[in-house]
């Protein structure tokens, strides 16, 4: 069991608050509670991977209007296969436009990142399609 504190960022309000995250992993099921002093606590589940449980965390996050600033939801955070199957999905690259992912730049996933450089899924999906295109044409 891995713990972390974290900041959630209400999109409405643009204000932040601290949450505990609660990274769970036994045998092949994976875990991940983020619990708020103001709001009830989300679980997601997963058999697959830390990746998977990340993804649909976002997914409840953002319906709620929030933001977990973390690494993984920065924008120009990229998950490898390679990268997803050695941490378990705990680890993504931090990628610039034209410039292939570099080992030197794998982070933790839920570490902590600023809330300037954390985006939507979809803002983020766009970014990761410009810069697969943008190492294609190097």
């Amino acid at each position: 069991m891995k713990l972390k504190i974290l900041k959630l960022l209400d999109r409405d309000t643009h204000k932040t608050s601290r949450c505990l995250i609660k990274l769970v992993h036994k045998n092949t099921n994976y875990e991940i509670t983020v619990t708020r002093a103001w709001l009830s606590r989300v679980i997601v589940r997963s058999q697959v991977d830390f990746e998977d449980c990340l993804v649909q965390l976002r997914r409840e996050l953002e319906r709620q209007h929030l933001l977990l600033l973390c690494n993984r939801y920065r924008r120009n955070a990229f998950v490898s296969s390679m990268a997803r199957q050695m941490s378990g999905g705990l680890a993504c690259y931090l990628v610039d436009l034209g410039v292939p992912a570099d080992p030197a730049t794998v982070v933790g996933s839920v570490d902590p990142a600023p809330s300037d450089e954390v985006a939507m899924a979809r803002e983020q999906e766009k970014f990761i399609e410009e810069w697969i295109t943008s190492c294609a044409e190097e």
